[in-house]
Parts: structure tokens; sequence; C-alpha cells
């Protein structure tokens, strides 16, 4: 997370994805399902694996039984890979790069949109959706992302979305608005 000019923590516009929380239940569970712990499995690696992550992965398989995934992760993880995939607060300080360099390049152009598109995402909370407005399941689900739209060029990013993204804003920053209530919309 970042950090203010005075030190405290910045809340992060990002969340955890599942995929950090089913690496860390795989953690937990390792040991019951394999007989080693994450550091007992890097350990025998790192003394008796192969130097190659490839050959590592097919003796984890072969001579250790273990399924593809496992394998993959642990032989990634001797190598001082994939230790963000594990771990949530450091997968939100990584969250901004990744975000970067997706929309590097000759995907410059559409960050605009991807950081509106996030803002009326977040902020819509318990709106009910209608018109092209859908309705992400997030709500329910305490997910933060709670609508969306579907946006497929520029010229989807209409005045209806327009509207939609003034409703958010003023949701997100706290300022009242008449003009913007989703019901007049």
């Amino acid at each position: 997370m970042a950090r203010t000019a005075t030190g405290a923590k910045e809340k992060s516009i990002y969340g955890v994805h599942p995929g950090v929380l089913m690496t860390q239940k795989w953690i937990a569970e390792l040991k019951d399902k394999t007989g080693r712990s994450l550091e007992e499995w890097l350990k025998l690696i790192r003394k008796s694996g192969p130097k190659d992550e490839k050959a590592r992965r097919e003796w984890l398989n072969t001579e250790h039984g273990l399924g593809t995934n496992s394998a993959w992760w642990l032989a990634e993880r001797a190598d001082g890979k994939g230790t963000e995939v594990g771990d949530p607060d450091t997968y939100l300080k990584n969250a901004e790069g990744y975000v970067e360099t997706m929309f590097a390049g000759g995907k410059a152009h559409l960050r605009p949109i991807y950081d509106a598109l996030l803002k009326l995402g977040l902020a819509l909370g318990d709106t009910k959706a209608k018109g092209r407005l859908i309705d992400a399941g997030g709500f329910a689900k305490k997910d933060r992302i709670t609508h969306r739209f579907e946006i497929t060029s520029s010229k989807d990013i209409d005045d209806e979305v327009q509207r939609w993204l003034k409703v958010a804003y003023e949701r997100d920053t706290g300022k009242p608005s008449g003009s913007s209530n989703p019901r007049n919309l």
C-alpha cells in the first residue's frame, strides 16, 4: 500500500484477487496433504532438487507425486518467485504495477476508460441495476465492485455511462447532489 506524506497507509483502490486466498489455503494445507510444510519443501528442493525450474517441476511430480500446480508453485518458490501470490499485503503493493504494465505501450489510451469504470464499479453499492447498468453481484458478496457496464469501445462511453460515473464519483467523494440521484436517471 502506498504511504502518504505523513507516513500513514493509504487504502488501495485494488482488492485482493481470490487466487491469493486460494494460495494461502494451499500453503496452510500443504503439510497435511504432502507430509511437508512449504518451508520443508523449499529446503528439500534447494538441497536435493534440480537447478532448472522445468526439471524441478518434473522431479516434484515424478519423484514426489505432487500434482502439476503444487509442483509448479514449489519450483517457482524455490527461486523466490511467486511470493506475492500468497500474501495479500504484497499482492496489493504490486497491484498498481500490474495495472501499469497492463496499460503500457499500445494500450495506454485505454487507461482513462479503465480508471473511470473502476470508480463506477466501486461506488454504486446497493443501487438497483437498470438499463445498461449491470449488477456484478458484488454487493451481495460484499465485494468492492458492485456494478458494471459492457464497454467494448470508446463509443460505449455515452451520456448514460457518464451520468452513472457522476453518481459514483459523488457517492465516493461524499459530495451531496440531488441531480445525480440514480432514481432520476
